[in-house]
């Protein structure tokens, strides 16, 4: 393999890459993949491609061709990519994924150029090696960005040579490396000059500025903490370095593209795929706790794509494509192999996407498009990273199967497009430049604007006559709108603050031209002229205009001004701006806001800032007439109640305020049940609820006096929760009473449950039994509501009516009866009587038990149930090995399946609507292969996303839950637990809090179910439509075996557990091992023989056998209808069961055996099973099961 001129790899590498073209060269490709099987997958989906046939395979609607830019072995593993104002693209390689250790790697980034024009790239360099999943590249303001965790380092390139001037420099440092397919990423020039990326929801961060960033010393000086973070957009400021983070939430996002309004969306993988992201929003996240009082905001789409791994994103103009393909967000889905098509349209301040046909399918299953762009010539280029391996799952099991191989980089051409070679837009004059804003093509759009942008950083007269011109443009109402906006976004990114740019823009016809002037107010106050960072105080006339900008802008009639406004408010006033004109200016605007959802959501995040700081003006807000008219007034009242009564000293007036307006509105309904809550967990308590209760309490009163008033109920129960006896017969009546809505009652209930009235297991009992019964959902969340109640009584009446429970009420009950150590002894002693099974007890559950801390009660536990586990059961794979045989080999009923997983898997999944929301929804997550969806039930904890770990917290009474962390400030603990209630823990009643390094889904589901529900169970959940739907269609390779022989040693055992889990290491004779679809009537067989007529056939493994339960050797093999072998079974060497195997001592060709292991029990003997010669005539043994087991019969 020659290698072009310029380009420099290490000897090493060098050798890697040069024994990988010698294998290919030797035509060896094919040889090396028929040889190796994706780890737990029966077969690879489809052989490896060469580049050239996977683009012909491709579908592309009419008109269209996938061409090969680039392939292996000139790129391989690609990650991120960039093309430049040449036109060269900027790839990143990684050999060293999933690595999680930093420093040093084999990782590199390469720059690849067509200087033939011939479509084809032909010139390879290595600009940077030596480092470690480069996770993003971009190029510009003088040289090269690279996101390489923990840092983000610029390369410097003034000349653009693509070789580096200097050594690599550390913008920031700290991004996490704990989930590395959810490192820093996508990397993208937004339209306001900043460079924008990404970080995923599993990698804790705390980013703080590197060694090489000119504001670590003023940092340092003013002991900046940094930012925390996991998932989020950040931002860098190109030339003065400054970093913030712009917005947070989702989950795995990866790219990042920008609309022709300036809007950012992203595409995100497990969750709603499409996103419209906008400054200081917080989002829905995959997992993992939100801050105190989120609103989070939602995804703009009700649609679904195939599956739900998305990479990469772009929003697509170019006069290239036909005009249907035109201004669209084209994205990357990974697991449907295919490039999807979104079209989006404004609603109110946001927009809603809707799905369209996919532009590409690859009929491929190795196709995985990590990025797509547009490039010079107006085509669309898909990078793909081209392996068999999609998820971190995978890659965390077997790092060594990674293909590190391949990579493409494939161009969408429409017709005979013209192919783009040998250009320079650095060559271009400023006006020349300009005229580019106009160009169909977005890629010289944004690349043209992303050089003027650079240009007004020369900070000499060429500069500033550069900046005057632009806002010429901008400020000129007759200019076209397109190139009107493209100018004025430039002209913003200039250093310092310009007044006469602000007061023209804040007048401006244009909505966009308004929005935009309040996106960059902050930004641009906060920098003086000279690029350096300044105080908003420092330019009080500057700081006096933006504050009145806002404030006109918080009523302008359009939704995309007001929005921007809001977010300039909260920006404002985490810069100390906090001038009472933006308190009436917010009073005069709420009312403009109407009904729109996601300005409501933005207004929320302004009050927190703005009013935090200002407090004493928030009762004016709430007695203004123009707020208590407005529909954000309804949004935000019990949410600013629950925010008020959070502060070290709940306001008075303020709640005085929201109750007296007018004590029978649905607002003081809803502060009336806020402040039931905090009281009821314990939030609002000693001297805080005194005075609240002075302050509010005649108010309450005069409400509970009038039973006619709207708001008599909410007030009664508000009164019984803090104990006025006045409450306690209206309470009783509500929660007994079918008439009332549910979550009345429900009220009702956790009011008297607060009061520590005992007559509310009266009043459950009757509910539960009452004529015509109440329904189930009703039932548990009463179940849940009685965990407060700190009284004996509670599991006598839990237990008394376990039996008559429906089956997904039943682990409501045990779960009720797990949270303090008087209810688990009563459980544990119903479970020693027999009168409850052992196996109703999850996993987690018993460790909630065993963190009560209670000694005798651990001892009890151990007994009555087995010893728990601290980490990891390294039997896992086994039992994962067992359930896959199990389900092959029995089948199952889907509609009795949806009831065991309503029963066991409902109480914390989503699946088609129904279930709890506490775990990820599980519809379009978890079940994109059958591999992955028996792994994430039999061994949940092989692979735990952060957010995904179980919390345990003990409180001061005595309670014990566990859960996922929804909230963790240090006012309180928030859980999601099992049955989908969400428990507020308050921080000082905590005694105990433990973060679990094992899931919150517990191991051991095949203890609680008999082997037929298993296959009820998953009969269900491989299902991709509920059972009812005639479309429904099976998951891919579920029932799939891909017969084979194998006369290699290395690959018996992984042969011979097919059927017989455990039994790792396997010597066999005359034709190996095979692996049969079927023989004999049995599906799934494996074929042994001995070695020869001395030496048998022997599969060997090493069990965990325990003391409290029978364990048992369960043999499922037939003989050769020829011939006959000899059966032994071994344990520690000793020969204790032998038998031939033949005619006469089988029926219908097969024997089935179980060998007791009992003497074995609380020990980890060597168990062997040899097939031995008997005659040595068709010695062949067929097995269809060999299993031990300790399950009672």
């Amino acid at each position: 393999m020659s290698l072009p001129t310029g380009f420099f790899v290490e000897p090493h590498i060098f050798f890697f890459f040069g024994l990988l073209a010698g294998l290919l060269s030797l035509g060896a490709w094919t040889s090396l993949e028929a040889q190796v099987i994706p780890h737990r997958q029966e077969k690879p989906p489809n052989d490896p491609r060469d580049a050239t046939t996977a683009a012909k395979l491709m579908t592309v609607p009419e008109g269209f061709t996938v061409e090969v830019v680039a392939s292996e072995p000139e790129i391989v593993n690609p990650v991120a990519m960039a093309i430049d104002e040449k036109g060269r693209y900027w790839i990143t390689e990684s050999l060293e994924y999933p690595r999680r250790s930093a420093g040093p790697g084999r990782d590199r980034v390469k720059i690849l150029e067509d200087t033939d024009g011939d479509g084809r790239a032909d010139k390879f360099t290595v600009f940077l090696d030596g480092l470690n999943i480069p996770s993003a590249v971009q190029v510009g303001h003088g040289g090269v960005w690279i996101a390489n965790a923990p840092d983000l380092l610029f390369v410097p390139d003034a000349n653009r040579d693509g070789v580096p001037d200097g050594p690599a420099q550390v913008v920031v440092t700290g991004f996490g490396r704990d989930d590395t397919h959810e490192l820093p990423n996508s990397l993208t020039w937004g339209p306001d000059g900043w460079l924008y990326g990404l970080n995923g929801v599993f990698n804790p961060s705390h980013v703080k500025y590197g060694k090489d960033n000119p504001n670590l010393a003023a940092a340092e000086r003013e002991k900046h903490p940094g930012w925390k973070f996991t998932v989020a957009m950040f931002r860098i400021h190109p030339q003065t370095r400054e970093f913030q983070v712009f917005c947070e939430g989702t989950s795995n996002p990866w790219g990042i593209a920008f609309n022709d309004e300036g809007e950012a969306f992203i595409s995100a993988c497990v969750i709603d795929h499409l996103w419209h992201l906008v400054e200081t929003g917080y989002y829905h996240r995959q997992g993992g706790p939100y801050p105190p009082h989120t609103w989070k905001i939602e995804s703009i789409v009700k649609h679904k794509h195939q599956k739900a791994a998305y990479c990469g994103i772009t929003w697509f103009d170019s006069d290239a494509y036909p005009e249907q393909y035109r201004k669209k967000l084209y994205m990357g889905n990974i697991h449907g192999g295919c490039i999807n098509v979104d079209r989006i349209e404004r609603s109110g301040s946001t927009y809603a996407g809707f799905g369209e046909d996919d532009f590409l399918t690859a009929n491929d299953a190795w196709f995985m498009p990590v990025v797509q762009k547009t490039g010079p010539d107006g085509s669309l280029y898909i990078l793909d990273w081209y392996d068999r391996y999609h998820c971190y799952q995978d890659a965390n099991r077997d790092p060594e199967g990674i293909d590190r191989l391949k990579g493409r980089l494939y161009r969408v051409r429409y017709k005979e497009t013209p192919r783009k070679a040998n250009f320079d837009l650095v060559t271009s004059s400023d006006d020349q430049l300009v005229e580019l804003l106009a160009n169909p093509n977005v890629w010289t759009r944004g690349t043209a604007q992303r050089i003027l942008e650079e240009r007004l950083w020369r900070k000499d007269a060429k500069g500033d006559s550069l900046h005057k011109k632009l806002l010429a443009l901008a400020l000129n109402e007759s200019t076209p709108a397109h190139l009107q906006r493209a100018a004025f976004q430039i002209a913003t990114f200039a250093p310092g603050f310009n007044k006469e740019q602000t007061k023209q823009a804040t007048v401006n016809r244009d909505p966009l031209i308004r929005a935009w002037a309040l996106r960059t107010a902050m930004g641009s106050l906060m920098m003086g002229t000279d690029g350096k960072r300044a105080a908003p105080s420092s330019d009080k006339p500057a700081a006096a205009l933006v504050i009145e900008q806002i404030g006109s802008a918080l009523s302008d009639a359009d939704a995309r001004v007001r929005l921007q406004a809001l977010i300039a408010m909260t920006r404002a006033a985490e810069y100390g701006l906090t001038d009472e004109t933006l308190h009436r200016a917010f009073k005069k605007g709420a009312p403009e806001l109407g009904d729109d959802a996601h300005a409501h959501r933005l207004a929320w995040q302004t009050v927190k800032a703005f009013y935090g700081l200002r407090p004493e003006l928030l009762g004016d807000l709430l007695a203004s007439s123009e707020y208590r008219s407005s529909a954000l007034a309804k949004s935000l009242d019990g949410r600013l109640m629950d925010w008020v009564l959070s502060q070290p000293q709940p306001d008075a007036v303020v709640l005085q305020t929201i109750l007296a307006t007018d004590p029978a509105n649905e607002a003081a309904r809803q502060v009336l049940n806020v402040l039931a809550t905090q009281i009821q967990t314990r939030q609002l308590a000693g001297d805080r609820l005194a005075a609240v209760r002075r302050s509010v309490g005649p108010i309450i009163r005069k409400i509970v006096a009038d039973p006619t008033s709207r708001n008599f109920v909410p007030a009664a129960l508000l009164a019984t929760t803090w104990g006025d006896s006045e409450g306690y017969a209206a309470a009783r009546k509500v929660l007994e009473t079918p008439t009332f809505k549910e979550e009345e009652r429900l009220a009702a209930a956790g009011a008297l449950v607060a009061a520590g009235q005992d007559e509310v297991l009266r009043s459950v009992a009757a509910i539960f039994d009452g004529q015509p019964p109440a329904a189930s959902d009703f039932k548990g969340k009463l179940l849940a509501t009685l965990s407060r109640l700190d009284d004996p009584e509670v599991s006598a009446f839990a237990l008394a009516y376990y039996p008559k429970l429906a089956a997904d009420l039943q682990p409501k009950a045990i779960e009720l009866l797990t949270q303090r150590p008087s209810w688990a002894a009563a459980l544990l002693a119903a479970m020693e009587k027999k009168q409850i099974p052992a196996s109703a007890l999850s996993s987690l559950q018993a460790r909630r038990i065993a963190d009560l801390g209670d000694e005798q009660l651990s001892k009890r536990l151990g007994e009555v149930w087995g010893q728990v586990r601290s980490g990891r059961d390294p039997q896992r794979e086994r039992v994962v090995a067992e359930m896959r045989h199990l389900v092959r080999t029995t089948p199952g009923d889907a509609v009795k399946g949806q009831l065991i997983f309503s029963k066991v898997c409902g109480q914390c999944h989503k699946m088609y609507g129904e279930g709890a929301e506490v775990g990820p929804e599980i519809t379009l997550n978890g079940r994109n292969d059958y591999t992955q969806l028996l792994s994430n039930i039999f061994d949940p904890n092989l692979v735990i996303g952060a957010g995904y770990r179980s919390c345990t917290v003990i409180t001061d009474d005595g309670r014990a839950l566990s859960g996922l962390l929804a909230e963790d400030s240090p006012e309180r603990v928030v859980l999601k637990v099992q049955g989908g209630k969400v428990e507020i823990i308050p921080r000082n009643t905590i005694e105990e809090y433990k973060l679990s390094e094992l899931s919150l889904m517990p191991e051991g589901i095949e203890k609680q179910l008999s082997r037929q529900e298993i296959a009820d169970l998953m009969a269900y959940v491989i299902l991709d439509k509920p059972p009812g739907d005639p479309s429904a269609r099976q998951l891919p390779g579920t029932f799939e075996v891909a017969p084979r022989e194998s006369n290699n040693p290395a690959e018996f055992g992984a042969i011979f557990q097919t059927v017989a889990p455990g039994f790792a290491e396997v010597s066999s004779g005359l034709n190996g091992v095979g692996l049969l679809k079927e023989y004999g009537g049995q599906k799934v067989v494996v074929r042994t023989h001995p070695v020869d007529q001395k030496r048998p056939m022997v599969a060997k493994g090493v069990f965990d056998l325990p003391a409290d339960k029978p364990s048992r050797l369960l043999v499922h093999v037939a003989n050769d209808s020829r011939g006959d072998f000899r059966l032994v079974v071994k344990v520690n060497g000793k020969v204790i069961y032998e038998e031939i195997i033949g005619k006469s001592t089988t029926e219908s060709g097969w024997a089935r055996r179980e060998i007791d292991l009992a003497p074995f029990a609380g020990t980890q003997p060597v168990i062997e099973v040899l097939n031995e010669a008997n005659n040595w005539a068709y010695e062949f043994a067929y097995w269809g099961e060999l299993r031990v087991t300790s399950e009672a019969k």
